[in-house]
């Protein structure tokens, strides 16, 4: 039996992880600069990964189940704190333009790009890098506008992926 002793803890989790400890980075935007992209990111997830299941039922009783094939959401929250500038939104908003110009009906190929999420060490090393691999954005959320607020525009930006893998 394991030692559940404060002592044991100490010793086996010396330095938790810090969730603040993070940066992304944008190995090509299609619009903008990756450096104000980077600087601007305020908060985001570790992407989630699963794994399908296949059930196979056997006579009356509740059957047997095998993994599947691998699952992800496919879409990646990043939320940005914009500048007067407007650099953030101006550049998503191009981006999307290149996919697909609503006035035109013509879009890119090139829509896709790398991203990166490094979670930093308290050391400061980079302790994991995770590659968004095919990126694009997918949805510029609506942006609240309020005189009963004082506080920074905040979007939240949808990234669409295709699989995400560690660097």
């Amino acid at each position: 039996m394991p030692n559940m002793s404060a002592d044991s803890l100490k010793t086996n989790l010396s330095s938790p992880a810090r969730g603040y400890l993070w940066e992304i980075i944008f190995s090509n935007p299609l619009s903008g600069d990756a450096e104000t992209l980077m600087l601007r990111a305020t908060s985001t997830s570790e992407p989630e990964k699963g794994v399908g299941s296949i059930k196979i039922p056997y006579k009356q009783t509740a059957g047997i189940k095998f993994p599947g094939k691998a699952t992800f959401p496919q879409t990646w929250d990043i939320t940005f704190v914009e500048g007067q500038d407007r650099k953030i939104l101006d550049t998503f908003s191009s981006w999307i333009d290149k996919i697909v110009n609503a006035k035109t009906g013509i879009g890119s190929l090139l829509i896709k790009t790398d991203v990166y999420l490094n979670l930093i060490n308290t050391d400061g090393t980079i302790g994991k890098k995770i590659k968004m691999v095919g990126v694009y954005p997918e949805k510029k959320g609506a942006v609240a506008l309020s005189y009963e607020d004082d506080k920074e525009v905040r979007p939240t930006i949808t990234l669409s992926y295709d699989r995400w893998e560690l660097a």
